[in-house]
């Protein structure tokens, strides 16, 4: 009995020790990539756009990074592979049949960092951090 238990434990431990991990190797580029998504609006550019090997795309068309709005609310659109998960700040939401997410975050004055992450279903994930000034 105690030799099965072992060798089951042997087995986790082999198994565990095998599982493929990222690992940043210094002086090369980042595994990180731009590509095109599907644009949420026919005339819209995109204005954040990241892609990591085996993560979902994610791409922000609304806001800007670094823009100054004068309204205490802000609309976040963009887009992510359909059926992804997507959170913006604490919000959860799902990127729809189109690829498509969009949500409207409450400001508060002087700079708001926004982080959208979005996850597959097999755990990967793309992140990107905005930050948006509120100025009255």
């Amino acid at each position: 009995m105690m030799n099965k238990q072992m060798l089951i434990l042997g087995l986790v431990l082999v198994t565990a020790a095998c599982t493929p991990t990222s690992t940043a190797v210094p002086g090369l580029p980042s595994p990180a990539a731009t590509r095109a998504a599907p644009p949420v609006q026919p005339d819209a550019t995109a204005l954040a756009t990241t892609e990591a090997a085996g993560a979902p795309w994610l791409q922000v068309l609304s806001p800007q990074d670094e823009a100054v709005v004068t309204s205490q609310q802000v609309e976040v659109i963009g887009s992510a592979p359909p059926g992804s998960v997507v959170t913006v700040n604490d919000e959860i939401l799902i990127a729809n049949s189109e690829a498509q997410f969009k949500t409207m975050l409450a400001l508060e004055e002087g700079p708001n960092l926004i982080e959208i992450l979005a996850s597959d279903e097999n755990g990967n994930e793309t992140s990107l951090l905005l930050t948006i000034t509120y100025e009255p």
